[in-house]
């Protein structure tokens, strides 16, 4: 039996022998029909038809919801998972840096030392003492700890920041390029043909010199004459 046929028959039970107004507009609002594949109007739809499209919009509904709340409460969770990561990463950073700060000044103390003995005749000659810093494993040991821990924190800490966004990437285009003529070359070809309006370029270094291993200067990053190989970072413009 249609909708129209229901309606109809309903009104003639009332009081008044016709239902609310809004139940003979039915004829002016559609369904889609997937096994007509069209839009009929709902006054025209079999009663039962009706009702089995309004529960299954009512369970779709709810499915729907349930999937929200649960992609919700699994992005919380995971926000907050990475939060804790990066701040432990951010803290190891820091402290390790710290620690590097303190073994440059025993360094300056050891050379204010050696300054002090260079004209203090009652006390051990300058190589005297300097054989002795140089005998002090310990200390030497310490040192390359602290520069270690200083490069693995430094890692740690730029891979908390790549979770934290993942769609950033690595940044960089081009990697273990050769510092070199042949490297220098590749560069510059990159320089000539790049979009300039749209586009900037950004060469940096990578991977410290061997002879400067262990003496601090990546701390801060090293510049190209310190690197053996190179990097290239290509970023758009602000505002194209």
């Amino acid at each position: 039996m249609k909708i129209h046929r229901v309606v109809q028959m309903l009104g003639a039970t009332t009081s008044t022998g016709k239902l609310a107004s809004d139940m003979y507009d039915l004829g002016h609002k559609d369904y889609y029909s997937k096994a007509e594949d069209r839009y009929i109007p709902i006054s025209h739809m079999d009663f039962q038809h009706m009702v089995r499209a309004f529960v299954k919009q009512n369970d779709e509904a709810e499915r729907c919801m349930k999937e929200r709340n649960f992609l919700q409460e699994e992005n919380e969770n995971l926000e907050k998972q990475l939060g804790s990561s990066h701040r432990a990463y951010k803290m190891g950073f820091e402290r390790n840096g710290r620690h590097i700060e303190e073994v440059k000044k025993l360094e300056l103390e050891n050379q204010r030392l050696v300054q002090q003995l260079e004209h203090d005749e009652t006390v051990v000659s300058k190589e005297a003492y300097q054989v002795m810093w140089d005998n002090c494993d310990v200390w030497k040991e310490r040192y390359q700890n602290e520069v270690n821990n200083a490069e693995y924190w430094k890692a740690q800490y730029r891979i908390a920041n790549d979770l934290l966004q993942p769609n950033k990437g690595c940044g960089y285009v081009f990697s273990e390029i050769p510092n070199d003529t042949d490297g220098q070359e590749f560069v510059d070809t990159m320089k000539k043909y790049l979009n300039k309006d749209s586009y900037k370029m950004r060469v940096r270094g990578q991977h410290i010199k061997p002879e400067l291993r262990g003496t601090g200067a990546t701390y801060f990053g090293q510049n190209l004459n310190e690197s053996t190989h190179m990097r290239i970072y290509i970023d758009k413009k602000k505002g194209e």
